[in-house]
């Protein structure tokens, strides 16, 4: 892992059976910020995380702290405005909160660029600058001969995520329950109060935030139907120097650029996850793609799974009395983690929020009904795939049912049955990790199916 820091050391707890105030469901940038927002309220508290805290997504991200986030506003019309206010609020308090709690994890104040490669792009570039500047934001010109066209805004941060995290769990540490490696299966509500079926046995909350990747449930909400996963690979390399800036293009053919001391860190080949179902092979372009333009080898390779709603704007506040999300960054987590704990803990709290209507997931998308019905189709695409593929993996049907089995690079056999228990969507390999993938909503799972990544709650099935 790239981010790696030390966490402070989290005792080991038994289930309380007094009833919690908010059970927060979720260890990583929008967990700990509702945690941290919600810590002087006196309310009995407990964060829940499948893994080690900040060890999930978070830990994948590139950690840029901007609101120039592609051409989003040209895309979000008349809602451009407000989306762009909620993400100078995210990054002011995220300055406040390293400020205040004193946090050391490499704040940096950096250039934001926005650039495209293709003329076609040129004229998105122009409208996309137009918009930032009607913001009342200074924008400057850059010129490169390798660039088509682009502009740039010196109101930017990086930083490193897990230090950040890091000195957000200091804070909380005497202030909140922390239930690492605990795995939550099920949320029931109860007269007044949720049950919380968990690993470690059951719990009793009030309220509920799910601050997960990507919610477990179905119901209410029906969130797998509004949203899409989108996946990008991420390639780091010594350069020697840091450049002081970071980068993102508009064109289909992503290029995000960050630097982290003299470190590079290089983002592409974006593609929505039912796209492309060859993982390895994806992963091997975007390192090819790497030495190609910064005639490197990369040092650390990883990829991001980032959940994106079909109106573009993350799913953030209640969804049933007391039971709260926030989810559905489209690959900027960091304003939008930071925003959702902000939002989530004021509707906790009974506290007027100015972003609270504009990111309700209770919201419907106009496109949410056409952009599943494309899921389905390729999810059909990836089922017939996998009936004819006969390498390895070898695939089987037995009584209707199709089985994988895969022999490792040690000739160790692995038998999985190939259907997703989230929502029974049949797997890919995913022979770069040597993992089984679910191409629908992104759950992960090992060789011989232990469960890595939800919305999933339990492992794979392997008997034949």
């Amino acid at each position: 892992m790239f981010w790696n820091v030390s966490f402070p050391s989290i005792p080991l707890l038994q289930p309380v059976d007094a009833i919690l105030d908010v059970a927060i469901i979720g260890g990583g940038i929008t967990g700990l910020s509702t945690a941290y927002y919600l810590k002087d309220s006196n309310l009995k508290i407990a964060l829940f995380d499948k893994g080690k805290i900040g060890q999930g997504v978070t830990s994948k991200t590139t950690a840029k702290i901007t609101y120039l986030q592609g051409n989003i506003y040209q895309k979000l019309g008349s809602r451009a405005k407000e989306y762009f206010l909620s993400q100078k609020m995210a990054i002011s308090e995220l300055l406040r909160i390293i400020e205040k709690e004193q946090i050391s994890c490499d704040l940096e104040q950096v250039n934001s660029i926005l650039f495209t490669l293709e003329d076609d792009n040129v004229s998105k570039i122009t409208r996309e600058r137009e918009l930032v500047e009607s913001f009342s934001c200074h924008t400057f010109d850059v010129v490169d001969s390798k660039i088509k066209a682009g502009f740039g805004i010196n109101d930017s941060y990086v930083f490193h995520p897990l230090k950040y995290l890091s000195g957000l769990s200091k804070v909380l540490l005497s202030k909140v329950l922390f239930y690492e490696n605990t795995l939550v299966q099920n949320i029931k509500r109860c007269e007044d109060y949720y049950i919380l079926e968990t690993s470690l046995g059951d719990f009793k909350a009030r309220n509920v935030a799910v601050a997960c990747h990507y919610p477990f449930f179905l119901y209410p909400n029906f969130f797998p139907l509004k949203t899409y996963i989108q996946r990008e690979y991420v390639n780091v390399s010594k350069v020697g120097s840091n450049k002081h800036y970071s980068a993102i293009n508009i064109d289909s053919n992503l290029h995000s650029i960050r630097f982290y001391n003299d470190y590079l860190i290089y983002g592409s080949n974006r593609h929505k996850l039912t796209s492309k179902i060859d993982y390895g092979k994806n992963y091997e372009k975007s390192k090819s793609d790497f030495k190609k333009y910064f005639h490197r080898v990369p040092e650390f390779t990883w990829m991001n799974q980032d959940i994106v709603s079909h109106d573009l704007l993350p799913f953030i506040g209640e969804i049933f009395p007391h039971l709260f999300m926030g989810t559905a960054y489209r690959g900027w987590g960091i304003t939008n983690g930071t925003l959702a704990g902000k939002i989530l803990s004021d509707l906790i709290l009974h506290r007027e929020n100015e972003f609270s209507s504009f990111f309700s997931p209770c919201r419907m998308s106009v496109s949410l009904f056409s952009n599943s019905f494309l899921g389905v189709f390729h999810y059909m695409k990836v089922y017939a795939e996998a009936l004819w593929k006969k390498n390895n993996p070898y695939y089987i049907r037995i009584n209707g049912v199709i089985y994988a089995i895969y022999e490792d690079k040690e000739y160790k056999i692995h038998k999985i049955r190939l259907l997703c228990p989230h929502m029974k969507c049949n797997l890919v390999f995913n022979s770069f990790d040597e993992t089984w993938d679910c191409p629908c909503h992104g759950s992960r799972f090992d060789l011989d199916g232990k469960l890595m990544e939800g919305p999933a709650k339990e492992n794979l099935k392997t008997s034949i």
